[in-house]
């Protein structure tokens, strides 16, 4: 980089927040995603407020650098790696925590991650009740960019039913607020549908494309102390995916809930079962691992008997080992990105959301793929909203054996489109579903309208948005 324009971010955020140092830049090439080629950026800053961010954004667009915003790096998807010759912006330095308690709320800085946020709230017995499975690294800002799901989705959805404003700086360097908290005399956040449209909408998922997200003020609830954890056995998969629309039918808090295939769930016990004391059991077919969770224990008593009863009624039957769900949710911080690593291969994921009743579908679609291609993975997922499951196949490949890695990326991208087919929808516009989503052009188009509004010099996270497959206007 110029070494005009280093002098000039030097300026703004300090000569000790600004490197262009080639083993400092090797950090910032890559992520904790696996299968994605590093990219050197040019420079890394690490502003410590929003308006440094908003002076950095503002010298990013008089020399039309591509930006790369970036907090904890444990993205598994590639989308934080930077263009080359870019300009990395990490925020983790903005790690103010402010509890509003009557509001039943909290605002956190971009630098704030989810295991530090915990800590503070436990002190007030409360909580924000939602987990990625990097949480002692992701950082709420980063989850936000990506509409995250987790453990606690099962109850209370993705990471945006939670928000309730945004702090953003937009690619010219305004800084806006949106939610209740827009207004300037607004004792905080306690509403986001404020001043007409969901403007926070727009950059929940957005990837960092559309704006930085330096704060994010989001619901707090009191702590759930009482919990039940239960293993549900089904031969039919149909039941076993009924069941988890009847849990939520019948108002079961169940906060995590995971269907599992047999095989698939043998396959996950060889690497954590030891681990989490899981006793040795012949699985039935479909296997349910369920985590309930209340605030009083009067409730968790009922909620108990009416998922037995719901499971029976659906021709299943309680297993009773709880150690699964119980070490699922207890060790929520690190599970899932923890026991996607405790292999020796690498892999290649494809996070996306798909109806509990067509979970079938996507494992279908993933088995398809795999015999015929020749691969080897396996999925897992949980019940993550409403009426949403969240799914993550994975395929391996050995990381030496080049031949297989590009048989394991066609066969990635193959199945980007077969999941599309059965009416899935992406966990985020990561860089893979650009191939992948098809027949909505005027959607995409209408996307990529609003990017160049808002970014007419196409600075930040450029080439994240698929294009329209016919063109654009």
């Amino acid at each position: 980089m110029d070494k005009t324009i280093v002098e000039e971010l030097s300026k703004i955020v300090g000569e000790e927040y600004i490197s262009t140092r080639r083993d400092v830049l090797l950090a910032y090439s890559t992520s904790a995603s696996m299968s994605y080629d590093t990219v050197m950026p040019s420079a890394v800053v690490r502003p410590g407020t929003t308006e440094e961010v908003s002076r950095v954004l503002k010298v990013a667009n008089k020399y039309k650098i591509p930006v790369t915003p970036r907090s904890g790096g444990s993205s598994l998807q590639g989308e934080v790696i930077p263009e080359a010759d870019s300009l990395v912006v990490e925020l983790l330095r903005l790690d103010d925590i402010v509890l509003y308690k009557d509001l039943r709320s909290v605002t956190v800085g971009a630098g704030v991650t989810f295991g530090a946020l915990d800590k503070y709230l436990n002190e007030h017995d409360l909580w924000v009740p939602f987990y990625p499975g990097s949480s002692l690294v992701a950082t709420y800002a980063g989850n936000v960019a990506v509409n995250g799901a987790g453990f606690g989705s099962g109850v209370f959805g993705c990471i945006a039913e939670l928000v309730m404003g945004l702090e953003v700086v937009l690619p010219d360097g305004t800084i806006i607020q949106t939610g209740s908290e827009a207004n300037p005399n607004s004792p905080g956040p306690f509403l986001r549908y404020a001043f007409g449209p969901d403007l926070t909408g727009l950059f929940i998922g957005s990837l960092g494309s559309f704006g930085i997200i330096t704060k994010v003020s989001l619901k707090t609830h009191k702590r759930m102390r009482f919990f039940d954890y239960n293993t549900y056995g089904f031969d039919e998969v149909e039941n076993a995916e009924r069941f988890l629309l009847e849990l939520k039918e019948n108002e079961i808090n169940a906060i995590w809930m995971a269907l599992y295939e047999g095989s698939i769930l043998d396959f996950f016990l060889d690497m954590v079962g030891e681990e989490y004391g899981v006793p040795e059991y012949d699985w039935p077919k479909f296997t349910v691992s369920v985590a309930i969770g209340r605030v009083r224990i009067d409730q968790l008593k009922s909620d108990m008997r009416a998922a037995k009863s719901v499971c029976e009624q659906l021709g299943g039957h309680v297993i009773g080992i709880k150690e699964l769900p119980k070490n699922e949710w207890e060790d929520r911080m690190r599970e899932l990105a923890r026991s996607s690593y405790v292999h020796g291969w690498h892999w290649r994921i494809l996070y996306h959301h798909q109806t509990p009743i067509n979970w079938h579908k996507s494992v279908e679609s993933l088995w398809s793929v795999m015999d015929e291609y020749g691969v080897l993975g396996h999925t897992a997922g949980f019940q993550s909203g409403h009426a949403s499951y969240n799914l993550y196949p994975q395929l391996y490949f050995d990381p030496q054996d080049k031949e297989e890695e590009m048989k394991v990326k066609e066969a990635h991208r193959d199945l980007c489109h077969r999941l599309f087919k059965t009416g899935a929808v992406p966990f985020k516009l990561a860089r893979y579903w650009v191939d992948g989503i098809s027949e909505m052009d005027s959607y995409l188009q209408f996307l990529n309208e609003m990017k160049r509004n808002v970014d007419s010099n196409e600075i930040l996270n450029p080439g994240i948005l698929p294009k329209p497959k016919g063109g654009e206007n």
